[in-house]
């Protein structure tokens, strides 16, 4: 049994293995509302880590055509240098901290 919160229009909106705030309303775990809510979020964290994947893919190339000195680094509007840099702080943050395979090391794995 899982108990559910609903939003104004009726759909649900939270899931919870037992009574716990809004989420008082009991449903079996095979209901197809429970299914729908569950494959929904399923989908939108799918959508959100394909997204941190394409930015690390759109990083490691403007990293290959700094290298390649096809353009400058200074050429980038003054934002993108500080989110660049900071990205790539966090990144070795994390790496040295011991947290490979967590999206801090170099490679993105295919």
């Amino acid at each position: 049994m899982l108990f559910v919160a609903r939003n104004s229009e009726g759909k649900v909106c939270d899931i919870h293995p037992m009574p716990l705030g809004e989420a008082r309303e009991g449903m079996p775990a095979d209901h197809p509302e429970v299914l729908q809510f569950i494959h929904e979020r399923w989908r939108a964290n799918e959508l959100n880590e394909l997204d941190r994947d394409f930015v690390r893919v759109i990083e490691d190339t403007i990293e290959l055509l700094i290298a390649k000195e096809l353009i400058l680094f200074t050429e980038l509007p003054p934002k993108v240098q500080e989110k660049l840099l900071r990205r790539k702080e966090v990144r070795q943050q994390r790496h040295y901290e011991g947290n490979f395979g967590a999206g801090g090391d170099d490679i993105i794995p295919i």
